[in-house]
């Protein structure tokens, strides 16, 4: 399909579809827009400015403060050192008490480390509130210094000179100079810690006026880089509303213009796509519509072949295998009587002769070996066996070309299949078999439970019978949608990493009598049966492969409702006798059923 349009830019779909009268109030508002930029520029600029001078003022006022509290330490430690000095004058000499008095001057120490341990405490609690109200009340004070970790070491500076001022209230108590040698030590330490901390938090302030500097710096070629920004953007706006008014509106004018030459030379699957919703747009639109409608159908007539075709190969496929099977059973129903006869003949004489052999062994027991009666009534009792093991398979024979009625109901998938499960993994030979169900949400399906549930068990017996010792089964039980049938069904897929199967094993394996198995076991009937179920439950039996030594996957589809047509509580529909073909299920597979019944 031909078609004609200009590919406009990103970010232009929106105004595409604006009338030329709105696209002309865009554009107006957006030069409107680039001046109220400008403007708020401006004036966040002063804004800033004020802001910076307040910053200025609140470290002056900070810097004074720091310096005063680092004056007043050093004084307090001068006094402090003076008291060391006194304390050393007097030496103890040997062979002299230990407990002298104090020195004659420690009255007037004592008055000046009181003063100056008070100014100090003073001068601290005054810069302690200076800077609580700076990190209350002016937030940007914060981006110039820590307050929180500042306001640590304020914190801590008061504790020790707390702790400083109960030492030194205790000093009244000294009696002799050993005491106060020891008090000075005490003292002296404590004092240092005071300074330290004094002279950290002064170098955070220092720190604090160096960003101030470098943060001036950066906000001023912030500011010039924002206005020089603020003024190319007002530029670009305007080369860019020059540039949509030209791919808006004049390459859409020309657009429509060939586009409609193009349909007049006759090109009627021809589109105009400009993708606007203005005047040209709407033009251009009640063109289109015409092409659109042919397309629709076109695309409809040929979904709805598609459709038609899928289901005719469905039904095709089907009525093939109902005509086989019908053909089958009616060959089957004939076979079945004339083998009848004579196998009923053997299995009589068989047991006259054992009954024979029971006689002679009570009359003639010396003259007659012991061993060869044995061997006798081995070999005849074998005879019996297979015999009726015929029978059973000509009665099997007989029900797969009869029909009975069985009743349906909206039945749990979910619970069937792990009802089976169940079952099956008690089976010695699968016992080293991995076999696990997957079951999403409630599945339900109208069908008849005992029925679906020999198909189920024949599935998954396959399966195992498929895989080796260390292999894996996965049954997976779901609902989805056929947009196909328009319904929803229940999907029971039977999943195995055995040995696959060819295009040719698929081909042929819902026949009767074909079978593939390993063991060379079994007599083809389960499958094809399973697929007779299945059709009449108007349900789907699709096997899957990707090739011999791949694996395989049987998916089960089954209606969750009945058919419309029918009554739900009146529909009975032709099947199998439950009990006929539970022993045709068992026939294919015979170890399984003596292996439940042992552990039964």
């Amino acid at each position: 399909m031909l078609s004609s349009g200009h590919r406009l830019p990103r970010g232009t779909g929106t105004m595409r579809k604006w009338k030329i009268r709105t696209k002309m109030i865009a554009g107006l508002t957006a030069l409107a827009i680039a001046f109220a930029t400008l403007v708020f520029s401006s004036w966040s600029q002063m804004s800033r400015d004020r802001t910076l001078a307040n910053e200025i003022g609140l470290l002056a006022d900070e810097i004074d403060l720091a310096h005063g509290l680092i004056r007043l330490t050093e004084k307090f430690k001068g006094s402090v050192y003076d008291l060391q000095t006194v304390g050393n004058e007097k030496q103890l000499r040997p062979h002299q008490p230990l407990h002298l008095e104090l020195p004659a001057d420690w009255g007037r120490i004592s008055e000046t480390i009181s003063f100056d341990l008070d100014r100090l405490q003073r001068a601290l609690a005054t810069y302690r509130k200076k800077i609580s109200e700076q990190s209350e009340g002016e937030s940007e004070a914060k981006l110039l210094i820590d307050r929180d970790q500042q306001l640590k070491n304020l914190a801590a500076i008061e504790s020790h000179l707390a702790d400083i001022q109960t030492d030194w209230n205790q000093s009244e108590q000294l009696q002799d100079q050993l005491e106060l040698s020891f008090f000075r030590a005490d003292l002296t330490a404590k004092t240092q810690q005071v300074e330290q901390l004094t002279a950290t938090n002064f170098e955070a302030v220092q720190g604090a006026i160096k960003q101030f500097g470098e943060k001036v710096d950066n906000e001023h070629r912030a500011k010039r880089n924002t206005f020089w920004g603020l003024t190319i953007a007002a530029f670009m706006v305007m080369l860019f509303l020059a540039w949509l008014f030209w791919t808006l509106i004049v390459v859409p004018f020309r657009t429509l213009i060939k586009g409609s030459e193009l349909i007049a030379n006759g090109h009627h699957k021809h589109k105009i796509l400009l993708g606007t919703n203005d005047e040209i747009g709407l033009m251009a639109d009640t063109i289109n519509e015409i092409t659109d409608g042919f397309n629709n159908a076109v695309a409809n007539a040929t979904l709805a072949w598609k459709r038609a075709e899928q289901e005719v190969r469905e039904r095709t496929r089907e009525a093939i295998q109902n005509e086989q099977l019908a053909s089958v059973g009616f060959l089957a129903a004939g076979v079945a009587h004339e083998i009848n006869n004579p196998l009923g003949a053997i299995a009589w004489s068989a047991e006259a002769l054992e009954e024979s052999l029971d006689e002679i062994s009570e009359e003639d027991g010396e003259t007659v070996d012991e061993s060869f009666l044995a061997e006798l009534r081995t070999n005849l009792g074998l005879i019996q066996s297979e015999a009726f093991r015929c029978k059973g398979i000509t009665k099997r024979l007989l029900s797969f070309s009869k029909l009975s009625d069985s009743s349906r109901d909206t039945e749990n998938i979910g619970e069937l299949v792990e009802r089976v499960v169940a079952l099956v993994g008690k089976v010695g030979e699968y016992r080293c078999k991995t076999i696990q169900t997957h079951l999403t949400g409630d599945v339900r399906a109208y069908c008849n439970a005992q029925e679906i549930q020999q198909v189920v068990l024949n599935l998954v017996s396959n399966a195992l019978e498929s895989v080796d010792t260390a292999g894996k089964v996965d049954v997976y039980v779901r609902q989805e949608f056929d947009p196909l049938t328009d319904r929803r069904n229940a999907i029971i897929s039977v999943e195995d990493n055995g040995c696959g199967m060819s295009q040719e094993v698929m081909d042929h394996l819902f026949e009767p009598f074909f079978t593939r198995r390993r063991d060379n076991s079994g007599t083809g009937l389960g499958l094809s049966i399973s697929a007779r179920i299945v059709s009449l439950h108007h349900g789907a039996l699709t096997p899957y492969s990707d090739g011999e030594g791949c694996g395989s996957k049987m998916v089960l589809r089954l209606p969750t409702e009945a058919p419309k047509e029918v009554s739900p509580t009146a529909l009975r529909t032709p099947s199998l006798p439950t009990s006929t073909f539970a022993q045709t299920i068992a026939e294919d597979s015979e170890l399984i059923s003596k292996d439940v019944e042992k552990v039964a």
